[in-house]
């Protein structure tokens, strides 16, 4: 495996095979006559985020204590992020969490950890998931935590609570991300 021309502006492996999969798909074009020079290459794969707006990508928000924004919301997603978390160095695991009403969350839920403290939010748009009714399926997937009025009121605990060398995740909708951005 090659190494890539410059580093990605998004984080983890699944964003690095993002990355590949980009550059070869360049590579393909260059076989078919496009000119595409290696310093735009780099150039798009250090400023992704700029370029594409993806935001709430493992997304650093602050630290101490370091507090990470991922959109994931599915499975996948959730598996991805777990893969972050395990090579991701933290004493205890403080997770803002809401959902939206047409996903069933216990797929979701079954991926998240069971030793995290959870902060359970309704996103402010009508289909989110009632925070009562979330931590009810949560808690049948063995996940502990207390419910908030807003995701605002969740984050502002997490982050309170979570002491110096803790993780404070938002997560589980992109609604509940944009409301921390």
């Amino acid at each position: 495996s090659s190494s890539l021309p410059a580093r990605s502006g998004l984080l983890g492996p699944h964003q690095e095979r993002n990355a590949r999969t980009a550059v070869a798909t360049i590579e393909v074009l260059r076989e078919r006559g496009w000119a595409v020079p290696d310093k735009a290459v780099a150039k798009g794969l250090e400023r992704v985020v700029a370029n594409t707006g993806l935001l709430g990508r493992w997304q650093v928000l602050a630290e101490p204590p370091l507090t990470i924004a991922d959109v994931a919301h599915n499975v996948d997603g959730l598996r991805a992020v777990r893969r972050m978390l395990e090579c991701t160095p933290y004493e205890r695991l403080h997770v803002v969490l809401g959902v939206v009403n047409d996903k069933d969350p216990g797929r979701v839920l079954a991926e998240l950890p069971k030793d995290a403290t959870y902060y359970f939010c309704k996103a402010d748009i009508p289909r989110g998931m009632e925070a009562t009714e979330l931590q009810a399926h949560a808690q049948e997937a063995g996940l502990a935590g207390t419910v908030y009025g807003s995701v605002r009121e969740a984050y502002q605990a997490a982050r309170s609570h979570a002491r110096l060398n803790d993780l404070v995740l938002v997560t589980g909708s992109v609604f509940v991300v944009a409301e921390v951005l």
